[in-house]
């Protein structure tokens, strides 16, 4: 395995109090009919790339653990990909809770959280990680 500090952040974390379908239904009002894809997410490895494709922006109606459940997820199918819609929401909502939530987890929870940007990171061609100009997840990896 892949990142094992980034995993068991991940690990840590799950299962998501608001998992991908759930986000979903807060994002239409409560409204179920677009949530039809049925997400039983407990461990990291129960997250397949289709889950991330079928609910690609809903990340900002999660917390912040729930995001911190998704890294090792987002981190394999991205590099596996290449591409994928969903990390830039992603990304997108984790800048939103830091540097307040990070601060806040313990050191090695932090290191492992770093570790998993840097995997995203250095899975991306040539600078195009920073086009998504997540500037307070810039400063935790020590890119400015």
């Amino acid at each position: 395995m892949q990142y094992p500090a980034v995993y068991a952040l991940s690990k840590k974390h799950g299962p998501p109090k608001i998992n991908l379908c759930d986000a979903r239904i807060l994002d239409d009002y409560g409204d179920e009919s677009y949530a039809t894809r049925p997400i039983n997410h407990r461990v990291p490895e129960d997250v397949v790339t289709k889950d991330f494709e079928f609910y690609p922006c809903v990340f900002s109606f999660m917390e912040f653990e729930d995001l911190l459940f998704y890294l090792y997820p987002i981190g394999v199918e991205f590099e596996r990909k290449r591409s994928l819609t969903a990390t830039e929401f992603y990304l997108y909502s984790l800048n939103s809770h830091v540097p307040r939530e990070f601060s806040k987890l313990p050191q090695v929870d932090q290191e492992a959280f770093k570790e998993g940007l840097l995997w995203i990171c250095n899975a991306t061609p040539a600078d195009e990680f920073w086009r998504y100009k997540c500037r307070k997840l810039e400063a935790v990896i020590g890119y400015r």
